[in-house]
């Protein structure tokens, strides 16, 4: 869990709160206040997740990519900061063990849809994220078959 504050910018456009990134966990599990700032990429663009009062944003992260073999594809998102209001999130990671074996579940794979992704633990792939660092959205690629 982490409690992120994004103060007011006088000049949002020269900065992001996050940079673009797929969360390298399973499942996020996001409470927002009331203030925009959360974007997701769809088809290419940008778009605002409009904040829903006593509700919370499920984001699928890589692991769940991995494990449904593409069929569920992590959320890239990025967050702006505001000019005039702070704003205030609270992410829950939920992620697998460190020596959890990752790879596709049985049930996706067959001779029609190999494998994309080799097996990994998760403490290889939670390393490679974070010595790529946010400067690219997902390191899956790395894992690839």
């Amino acid at each position: 869990m982490a409690i992120n504050y994004y103060p007011p910018c006088p000049q949002p456009e020269l900065t992001f709160g996050l940079p673009s990134h797929a969360d390298p966990n399973a499942l996020t599990i996001l409470l927002q206040d009331d203030v925009l700032g959360l974007q997701v990429l769809k088809n290419g663009k940008w778009v605002a997740i409009h904040p829903i009062p006593n509700t919370f944003i499920i984001n699928i992260g890589d692991q769940i990519q991995v494990i449904s073999n593409d069929r569920y594809k992590s959320a890239v998102h990025r967050v702006v900061v505001n000019s005039q209001k702070e704003r205030i999130s609270i992410p829950t990671f939920y992620c697998p063990s460190p020596e959890a074996l990752m790879g596709a579940a049985p049930g996706p794979i067959d001779t029609h849809h190999p494998a994309f992704y080799r097996k990994f633990t998760y403490s290889e792939y939670f390393v490679k994220f974070w010595n790529r660092g946010l400067a690219t959205q997902s390191c899956l690629d790395v894992f690839k078959t």
